[in-house]
Protein backbone atom coordinates (compact mmCIF):
# COMPACT_ATOMS: atom_id res chain seq x y z
CA UNK A 1 0.00 0.00 0.00
CA UNK A 2 0.86 3.44 -1.22
CA UNK A 3 2.03 6.16 1.62
CA UNK A 4 -0.98 7.73 -0.56
CA UNK A 5 -3.33 5.07 0.12
CA UNK A 6 -2.23 4.86 3.82
CA UNK A 7 -3.25 8.66 3.92
CA UNK A 8 -6.66 8.22 2.73
CA UNK A 9 -7.44 5.82 5.46
CA UNK A 10 -6.40 7.74 8.23
CA UNK A 11 -8.70 10.60 7.11
CA UNK A 12 -12.09 10.78 9.58
CA UNK A 13 -14.67 13.74 9.17
CA UNK A 14 -16.78 14.32 12.43
CA UNK A 15 -19.63 16.04 13.29
CA UNK A 16 -19.66 17.02 16.62
CA UNK A 17 -22.13 19.17 18.12
CA UNK A 18 -20.31 19.93 21.28
CA UNK A 19 -17.36 20.92 19.11
CA UNK A 20 -19.53 23.22 16.88
CA UNK A 21 -20.87 24.47 20.19
CA UNK A 22 -17.44 25.81 21.07
CA UNK A 23 -16.95 26.98 18.10
CA UNK A 24 -19.63 29.19 18.37
CA UNK A 25 -18.62 30.26 21.69
CA UNK A 26 -15.08 31.57 20.38
CA UNK A 27 -17.13 33.53 17.64
CA UNK A 28 -19.10 35.49 20.48
CA UNK A 29 -16.63 35.94 22.68
CA UNK A 30 -14.71 37.49 19.43
CA UNK A 31 -17.12 38.97 16.52
CA UNK A 32 -14.85 40.66 14.44
CA UNK A 33 -12.33 37.90 14.24
CA UNK A 34 -15.87 35.92 12.03
CA UNK A 35 -16.94 38.31 8.96
CA UNK A 36 -19.43 35.67 8.09
CA UNK A 37 -20.51 35.30 12.16
CA UNK A 38 -20.38 39.15 12.64
CA UNK A 39 -24.01 40.06 12.25
CA UNK A 40 -25.07 36.64 14.05
CA UNK A 41 -22.89 37.01 17.17
CA UNK A 42 -24.10 41.28 16.99
CA UNK A 43 -27.75 40.02 17.20
CA UNK A 44 -27.60 37.08 19.53
CA UNK A 45 -25.18 39.17 22.14
CA UNK A 46 -28.01 42.09 21.79
CA UNK A 47 -30.68 39.17 23.02
CA UNK A 48 -28.45 37.85 25.74
CA UNK A 49 -28.58 38.18 29.49
CA UNK A 50 -26.00 40.33 30.80
CA UNK A 51 -24.71 37.76 33.50
CA UNK A 52 -24.20 35.48 30.14
CA UNK A 53 -22.70 37.63 28.07
CA UNK A 54 -20.53 38.17 31.27
CA UNK A 55 -19.95 34.37 31.52
CA UNK A 56 -18.65 34.35 27.77
CA UNK A 57 -16.55 36.99 28.24
CA UNK A 58 -14.95 35.72 31.56
CA UNK A 59 -14.44 31.95 30.70
CA UNK A 60 -13.14 33.28 26.98
CA UNK A 61 -10.61 35.35 28.46
CA UNK A 62 -9.19 32.49 30.49
CA UNK A 63 -9.49 29.74 28.04
CA UNK A 64 -7.63 31.15 24.85
CA UNK A 65 -11.10 32.11 23.92
CA UNK A 66 -13.04 29.18 24.41
CA UNK A 67 -10.56 26.74 21.70
CA UNK A 68 -8.60 25.20 24.80
CA UNK A 69 -11.91 23.77 25.69
CA UNK A 70 -12.58 21.90 21.83
CA UNK A 71 -11.94 18.67 23.89
CA UNK A 72 -12.47 16.20 21.13
CA UNK A 73 -9.19 14.78 20.24
CA UNK A 74 -8.63 14.74 23.86
CA UNK A 75 -11.15 13.21 25.48
CA UNK A 76 -13.43 11.71 22.82
CA UNK A 77 -16.42 12.90 20.10
CA UNK A 78 -19.72 13.47 21.79
CA UNK A 79 -22.80 12.76 19.99
CA UNK A 80 -25.00 15.99 21.83
CA UNK A 81 -23.70 19.28 23.30
CA UNK A 82 -24.85 17.88 26.71
CA UNK A 83 -22.46 15.03 26.54
CA UNK A 84 -19.61 17.23 26.24
CA UNK A 85 -20.90 19.59 28.91
CA UNK A 86 -21.43 16.60 31.62
CA UNK A 87 -17.92 14.80 30.48
CA UNK A 88 -16.27 18.43 31.15
CA UNK A 89 -18.83 18.89 34.79
CA UNK A 90 -17.01 15.54 35.52
CA UNK A 91 -13.43 16.37 34.92
CA UNK A 92 -11.18 16.48 37.97
CA UNK A 93 -9.67 19.75 39.11
CA UNK A 94 -6.14 19.20 37.36
CA UNK A 95 -7.25 17.73 34.06
CA UNK A 96 -9.74 21.19 33.88
CA UNK A 97 -7.00 23.58 34.93
CA UNK A 98 -5.09 21.61 31.73
CA UNK A 99 -7.71 21.99 29.28
CA UNK A 100 -8.86 25.25 29.71
CA UNK A 101 -5.24 26.41 29.15
CA UNK A 102 -5.35 24.77 25.77
CA UNK A 103 -2.96 22.22 27.18
CA UNK A 104 -0.09 24.26 26.93
CA UNK A 105 0.70 22.46 30.64
CA UNK A 106 1.43 19.60 31.31
CA UNK A 107 -0.06 17.73 33.95
CA UNK A 108 2.25 17.20 35.76
CA UNK A 109 3.43 20.57 35.91
CA UNK A 110 -0.17 21.49 37.33
CA UNK A 111 -0.18 18.57 39.97
CA UNK A 112 3.26 20.63 41.14
CA UNK A 113 1.68 24.05 41.21
CA UNK A 114 -1.60 22.49 43.55
CA UNK A 115 0.70 20.43 45.42
CA UNK A 116 4.12 21.24 45.58
CA UNK A 117 6.92 19.30 45.49
CA UNK A 118 8.20 16.90 47.86
CA UNK A 119 11.30 18.02 50.32
CA UNK A 120 14.48 17.53 48.29
CA UNK A 121 12.81 17.18 45.07
CA UNK A 122 15.42 19.74 43.73
CA UNK A 123 13.65 19.93 40.44
CA UNK A 124 13.02 24.00 39.25
CA UNK A 125 9.14 24.65 38.54
CA UNK A 126 7.57 26.80 35.80
CA UNK A 127 6.35 29.46 37.52
CA UNK A 128 1.80 29.88 36.20
CA UNK A 129 1.23 32.96 34.10
CA UNK A 130 -1.64 35.41 35.01
CA UNK A 131 -4.60 32.90 33.50
CA UNK A 132 -3.12 29.96 35.44
CA UNK A 133 -2.42 31.87 38.62
CA UNK A 134 -6.12 32.67 38.39
CA UNK A 135 -7.52 29.19 38.18
CA UNK A 136 -5.40 27.35 41.22
CA UNK A 137 -7.05 30.32 43.23
CA UNK A 138 -10.62 30.89 42.09
CA UNK A 139 -11.10 27.45 40.04
CA UNK A 140 -14.23 26.32 42.40
CA UNK A 141 -16.00 29.63 41.25
CA UNK A 142 -14.74 29.36 37.76
CA UNK A 143 -16.36 26.10 37.14
CA UNK A 144 -19.60 27.09 38.38
CA UNK A 145 -19.39 29.67 36.17
CA UNK A 146 -18.15 27.65 33.04
CA UNK A 147 -21.19 25.01 33.60
CA UNK A 148 -23.78 27.64 34.48
CA UNK A 149 -22.72 29.49 31.10
CA UNK A 150 -22.64 26.51 28.83
CA UNK A 151 -25.65 24.99 30.19
CA UNK A 152 -27.66 28.17 30.06
CA UNK A 153 -26.20 28.95 26.41
CA UNK A 154 -27.11 25.27 25.30
CA UNK A 155 -30.52 25.34 26.23
CA UNK A 156 -31.78 28.68 25.39
CA UNK A 157 -29.61 29.16 22.14
CA UNK A 158 -27.49 26.97 20.64
CA UNK A 159 -29.58 23.99 20.41
CA UNK A 160 -32.19 25.68 18.35
CA UNK A 161 -29.23 26.89 16.07
CA UNK A 162 -27.72 23.31 15.70
CA UNK A 163 -31.16 22.50 14.43
CA UNK A 164 -30.68 25.30 11.60
CA UNK A 165 -27.15 24.62 10.63
CA UNK A 166 -26.62 20.79 10.82
CA UNK A 167 -27.86 20.10 7.93
CA UNK A 168 -25.57 22.28 5.77
CA UNK A 169 -22.45 20.32 8.15
CA UNK A 170 -23.36 16.98 7.04
CA UNK A 171 -23.63 17.43 3.70
CA UNK A 172 -20.17 19.55 3.49
CA UNK A 173 -18.42 16.27 5.67
CA UNK A 174 -20.50 14.18 3.40
CA UNK A 175 -18.58 15.49 0.23
CA UNK A 176 -15.49 15.82 1.81
CA UNK A 177 -15.10 12.10 2.73
CA UNK A 178 -15.73 11.50 -0.69
CA UNK A 179 -13.50 13.75 -1.80
CA UNK A 180 -11.01 12.41 0.28
CA UNK A 181 -11.48 9.01 -0.81
CA UNK A 182 -10.32 10.08 -4.57
CA UNK A 183 -7.59 12.24 -3.57
CA UNK A 184 -6.33 12.52 -0.06
CA UNK A 185 -4.11 15.19 -0.94
CA UNK A 186 -6.53 17.24 -2.89
CA UNK A 187 -9.02 17.56 -0.39
CA UNK A 188 -6.39 18.21 2.07
CA UNK A 189 -5.31 21.11 0.70
CA UNK A 190 -9.04 22.46 0.36
CA UNK A 191 -9.24 22.75 3.99
CA UNK A 192 -7.43 26.13 4.43
CA UNK A 193 -5.06 28.35 2.30
CA UNK A 194 -2.49 27.96 4.84
CA UNK A 195 -2.53 24.09 5.36
CA UNK A 196 -0.73 21.97 2.59
CA UNK A 197 -0.36 18.39 1.96
CA UNK A 198 2.43 17.01 -0.52
CA UNK A 199 5.73 15.52 -0.57
CA UNK A 200 4.81 13.05 2.76
CA UNK A 201 4.18 15.99 4.98
CA UNK A 202 1.07 18.15 6.45
CA UNK A 203 2.55 21.72 7.02
CA UNK A 204 0.01 24.36 8.93
CA UNK A 205 0.91 27.85 8.60
CA UNK A 206 -0.36 29.62 12.20
CA UNK A 207 2.02 31.83 14.00
CA UNK A 208 4.32 28.97 13.51
CA UNK A 209 4.67 26.45 10.89
CA UNK A 210 3.93 22.97 11.81
CA UNK A 211 4.97 19.88 10.06
CA UNK A 212 3.75 16.86 10.10
CA UNK A 213 4.93 13.59 8.27
CA UNK A 214 2.34 11.25 6.69
CA UNK A 215 4.32 7.94 8.79
CA UNK A 216 3.68 9.23 11.84
CA UNK A 217 0.30 10.70 11.13
CA UNK A 218 -2.36 7.44 13.24
CA UNK A 219 -5.40 9.59 12.39
CA UNK A 220 -6.62 12.60 10.82
CA UNK A 221 -10.07 13.72 12.39
CA UNK A 222 -11.61 16.76 9.99
CA UNK A 223 -14.07 18.49 12.06
CA UNK A 224 -16.86 20.21 9.98
CA UNK A 225 -17.67 23.59 11.26
CA UNK A 226 -19.57 26.90 10.10
CA UNK A 227 -18.00 29.23 13.07
CA UNK A 228 -14.70 28.31 12.45
CA UNK A 229 -13.58 30.71 9.51
CA UNK A 230 -11.12 32.01 9.13
CA UNK A 231 -8.88 30.53 11.46
CA UNK A 232 -6.83 27.39 10.94
CA UNK A 233 -7.67 25.28 14.27
CA UNK A 234 -5.59 22.60 14.68
CA UNK A 235 -4.67 20.23 17.15
CA UNK A 236 -2.18 17.13 17.56
CA UNK A 237 -1.65 14.79 20.47
CA UNK A 238 1.85 13.71 19.50
CA UNK A 239 1.68 10.60 21.78
CA UNK A 240 -1.34 8.99 19.90
CA UNK A 241 -0.30 10.37 16.57
CA UNK A 242 -3.85 12.45 16.11
CA UNK A 243 -3.97 15.70 13.58
CA UNK A 244 -7.52 17.83 14.26
CA UNK A 245 -8.06 19.57 11.00
CA UNK A 246 -11.01 22.27 10.44
CA UNK A 247 -13.66 22.06 7.74
CA UNK A 248 -14.88 25.70 7.36
CA UNK A 249 -18.96 25.17 6.02
CA UNK A 250 -20.74 27.71 4.28
CA UNK A 251 -24.19 28.50 5.01
CA UNK A 252 -26.20 30.61 2.40
CA UNK A 253 -27.33 33.70 2.54
CA UNK A 254 -24.95 34.82 5.36
CA UNK A 255 -24.05 38.20 5.83
CA UNK A 256 -20.27 38.95 4.99
CA UNK A 257 -18.36 41.62 7.06
CA UNK A 258 -15.67 43.16 4.89
CA UNK A 259 -14.01 45.79 7.90
CA UNK A 260 -11.15 44.63 9.37
CA UNK A 261 -10.99 43.54 12.80
CA UNK A 262 -10.80 46.64 15.50
CA UNK A 263 -8.23 44.98 17.17
CA UNK A 264 -6.00 44.79 14.13
CA UNK A 265 -6.63 48.09 13.33
CA UNK A 266 -5.60 49.02 17.07
CA UNK A 267 -2.59 47.10 16.81
CA UNK A 268 -1.41 48.70 13.47
CA UNK A 269 -2.31 52.16 14.65
CA UNK A 270 0.16 51.30 17.43
CA UNK A 271 2.86 50.35 15.58
CA UNK A 272 2.39 53.40 13.12
CA UNK A 273 4.38 56.08 15.19
CA UNK A 274 8.39 56.35 15.56
CA UNK A 275 8.43 56.52 19.42
CA UNK A 276 6.41 54.11 20.01
CA UNK A 277 8.20 51.70 17.56
CA UNK A 278 11.58 52.94 19.18
CA UNK A 279 9.66 52.24 22.68
CA UNK A 280 8.49 48.50 21.71
CA UNK A 281 12.19 47.79 20.64
CA UNK A 282 13.38 48.46 23.89
CA UNK A 283 10.36 46.92 26.36
CA UNK A 284 11.35 44.30 23.73
CA UNK A 285 14.61 43.45 25.24
CA UNK A 286 13.64 43.58 28.69
CA UNK A 287 11.49 44.95 30.81
CA UNK A 288 11.65 48.63 31.73
CA UNK A 289 9.71 51.28 33.35
CA UNK A 290 8.43 54.96 32.66
CA UNK A 291 11.52 56.23 34.87
CA UNK A 292 14.05 54.49 32.73
CA UNK A 293 12.26 55.44 29.50
CA UNK A 294 11.63 58.80 29.41
CA UNK A 295 15.28 60.16 29.43
CA UNK A 296 16.53 57.29 26.63
CA UNK A 297 13.51 58.76 24.29
CA UNK A 298 13.99 62.05 25.25
CA UNK A 299 10.28 62.58 26.05
CA UNK A 300 8.45 63.16 29.71
CA UNK A 301 7.31 60.05 31.40
CA UNK A 302 4.11 61.95 31.44
CA UNK A 303 4.62 61.37 27.47
CA UNK A 304 5.82 57.74 27.67
CA UNK A 305 2.64 57.09 30.17
CA UNK A 306 0.45 58.50 27.24
CA UNK A 307 2.09 56.08 24.63
CA UNK A 308 2.03 52.98 27.21
CA UNK A 309 -1.64 53.68 27.41
CA UNK A 310 -2.17 53.14 23.73
CA UNK A 311 0.06 50.16 23.12
CA UNK A 312 -1.48 48.74 26.19
CA UNK A 313 -4.91 49.21 24.41
CA UNK A 314 -3.71 47.35 21.22
CA UNK A 315 -2.44 44.72 23.22
CA UNK A 316 1.20 44.99 22.47
CA UNK A 317 2.50 45.55 25.86
CA UNK A 318 2.17 43.68 29.00
CA UNK A 319 3.28 45.45 32.62
CA UNK A 320 3.92 43.66 35.97
CA UNK A 321 4.46 45.73 39.26
CA UNK A 322 7.50 45.36 41.09
CA UNK A 323 7.81 47.62 44.08
CA UNK A 324 6.50 51.30 43.83
CA UNK A 325 6.66 50.47 40.08
CA UNK A 326 5.36 49.27 36.77
CA UNK A 327 7.85 47.64 34.65
CA UNK A 328 6.58 46.86 30.68
CA UNK A 329 7.26 44.45 28.78
CA UNK A 330 6.76 43.58 25.10
CA UNK A 331 4.04 41.14 24.47
CA UNK A 332 5.51 38.50 21.69
CA UNK A 333 2.93 36.64 21.92
CA UNK A 334 0.77 39.88 20.22
CA UNK A 335 4.09 39.49 17.42
CA UNK A 336 3.10 36.18 16.83
CA UNK A 337 -0.81 36.19 16.48
CA UNK A 338 -0.34 39.63 14.81
CA UNK A 339 1.12 37.68 11.74
CA UNK A 340 -2.12 35.11 11.72
CA UNK A 341 -4.89 38.16 11.75
CA UNK A 342 -2.87 39.71 9.24
CA UNK A 343 -3.16 36.82 7.22
CA UNK A 344 -6.86 35.71 8.18
CA UNK A 345 -7.94 39.23 6.92
CA UNK A 346 -6.09 38.89 3.83
CA UNK A 347 -7.30 35.27 2.44
CA UNK A 348 -11.46 36.03 3.53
Amino acid sequence: MSSLQRLQRKIKTVVCPYHEMLCSLHVLHQPEHHPKRLHWAKELLSRMSPSLVEGIQAIGRLSDSWTGLTLMDRLGSFSSSQEGIRVLKALPDTELIHVMLNGRISLGTILEWQHGLPPGHGKPVTPPDEPARYLLQHLESVRNLLITTLEDYEQEYFRKEWEYIQPWIHTAAAQFQEAASRSAEKALNSLHPRLQAADGTITAQKAFTYHFEYEQLKQIFVLSSTFIFPHLLIDWTGDKGRLMLPLAVDIPGLAFNEAPPEDLLRQFRGLGDATRLRMLKLLWQAPHCTKQLAPVLGISEAAVSKQLKLLSEAGLVTSERKGNYLFYSSSKEAFDSLIVLQRQYFEQ
